[in-house]
């Protein structure tokens, strides 16, 4: 049976619908080259040059053929994509500028040949989303739309997962948008039908809750298509804890009622409101709370080390007094210490530590696991230590009130030790770490951690079993 989303009917991507023609008017398109083969070696032979302006003629070169005698490209696709990439990236603008363009021409001219090349190509140009000159971020913003417009949905769409969402803020909000607009264009009905329409729930979710608003704006857009199919509601309401959820859907809501008004509240009405007193003080504290922690988030992972550090000492210090009110913003906070753990400075890591042992004893448990066991699969060193410790902390406190939470978030991470065989072999800090998280599963799951460890490779068992001493 042929796959569904092969059969998409097309639509332009947000940055296809800008995409820019830098190249038009040079007559390259017009002029056909009387020895392709020979035209595609010298244009690759130009782009390993040091000579900047030898590597744009190069670049226009491969434009030239893509448009003239694609044929030639496809029979070394792989080799002039990885020339391409490589350019992306280069500290002159104009040359990275140019081969994120090229990029574009081969999307649209190769289309879904190109879907080997996509993992790496948007690896590389949401890199550049990140951290470029305004002109370099607006041109893979356009190719990363024509990329999606062109390739197979479903590759776009997992390699957005894969690489656009636990990323900086321009990132998740370049990939939020671009897989909004791949979901308008499959349909939740034909993608209720793959694969990975659970991690695309759990995307959805993190992206609704975003500390950013553009990409809570696409994530809360997603969630409400989502939410007209039954299948992806269950698997919303299992990847989201009641009260996220609820928050989501009342902030969807507001929206709409909001776009419904033929025109806008009076300037005067929240003044009356605050001096008469709100009917909704709540949801008026919480959207000042997201406002404030929009930017409060981005100095946790400032650049310069006293900033970071004290922005860190302050959210401890007032996690035990806002509680749950952090809840909605829960997702970037995590994201934000979990990245300092890791930090050279002692004091920085020092209120990293402090400020996630606060969030353990002042935020909501499940979601806490559920963020920590997903930031987990992105650590390293003495994060991923850290971070498996207060999993291990959170695991009976959790238990007691979603079992399936900790059977789905909890175990994986245990797994993921015993898998590697050198993990609880080479490090005695890791075998330590691990043994505890082991031990404190088997407390809450009993013979049912054996029972889910028997469908596990031989080594995995022998392991579990040396550590608990069955």
């Amino acid at each position: 049976m042929a796959d569904p989303l092969l059969t998409v009917t097309s639509q332009p991507a947000p940055g296809a619908k800008r995409r820019e023609e830098p190249l038009c008017g040079r007559g390259q398109k017009d002029r056909a080259s009387s020895d392709p083969q020979q035209s595609l070696q010298e244009a690759v032979s130009l782009l390993g040059s040091d000579d900047w302006e030898l590597k744009e003629k190069g670049l226009f070169s491969i434009q030239h053929l893509a448009g003239s005698h694609s044929e030639v490209l496809l029979c070394r696709l792989r080799e002039v994509c990885l020339a391409l990439t490589s350019e992306v990236t280069n500290l002159r603008s104009k040359v990275s500028y140019s081969a994120i363009v090229t990029l574009g021409e081969l999307f649209v001219t190769l289309k879904k040949d190109m879907d080997s090349e996509v993992d790496e190509v948007a690896r590389v140009l949401l890199q550049m989303v990140s951290n470029s000159p305004e002109f370099v971020r607006k041109a893979a913003s356009q190719t990363l739309g024509i990329m999606v417009e062109n390739v197979t949905p479903a590759r776009a769409m997992t390699a957005l997962m894969d690489m656009g969402v636990n990323c900086p803020a321009p990132v998740r909000q370049c990939a939020a948008q671009l897989l909004l607009s791949l979901m308008q264009r499959i349909g939740v009905t034909k993608l209720a039908g793959t694969a990975w329409a659970e991690r695309l729930a759990h995307v959805a979710g993190k992206l609704a809750q975003d500390c950013h608003k553009d990409t809570r704006h696409y994530g809360q857009e997603m969630v409400k298509m989502l939410l007209t199919h039954q299948q992806f509601k269950m698997l919303l309401e299992q990847s989201l804890s009641p009260r996220d959820l609820e928050d989501i859907l009342t902030r969807i809501k507001k929206k709409g009622m909001a776009n419904q008004k033929a025109e806008g509240p009076s300037v005067k009405e929240p003044v009356k409101e605050r001096n008469g007193g709100s009917k909704k003080p709540q949801a008026t504290l919480s959207s000042s709370k997201r406002w404030i922690f929009d930017y409060f988030v981005l100095r946790i992972s400032d650049s310069h080390k006293k900033v970071k550090q004290r922005a860190l000492d302050v959210l401890a210090e007032i996690t035990g007094a806002l509680k749950d009110a952090l809840n909605p913003v829960i997702i970037g906070l995590v994201e934000g210490i979990t990245k300092n753990l890791n930090s050279k400075d002692a004091r920085v890591r020092g209120a990293a530590v402090k400020a996630l042992e606060e969030s353990i004893a002042h935020l909501d448990q499940v979601s806490l696991l559920k963020e920590f066991s997903y930031q987990w699969n992105h650590l390293s060193g003495q994060a991923l230590l850290d971070v498996t410790e207060r999993i291990t902390v959170l695991v009976q406190w959790v238990h007691a009130r979603s079992p399936a939470v900790v059977q789905c978030d909890a175990l994986p991470v245990l797994w993921s030790f015993l898998e590697n065989k050198a993990l609880p072999v080479r490090s005695a800090n890791v075998r330590t770490v691990a043994t505890k998280l082991a031990s404190a599963l088997y407390k809450v799951m009993g013979t049912q951690l054996k029972k889910c460890a028997a469908s596990k490779p031989p080594h995995v068992r022998e392991n579990l079993s040396k550590m608990l001493g069955w």
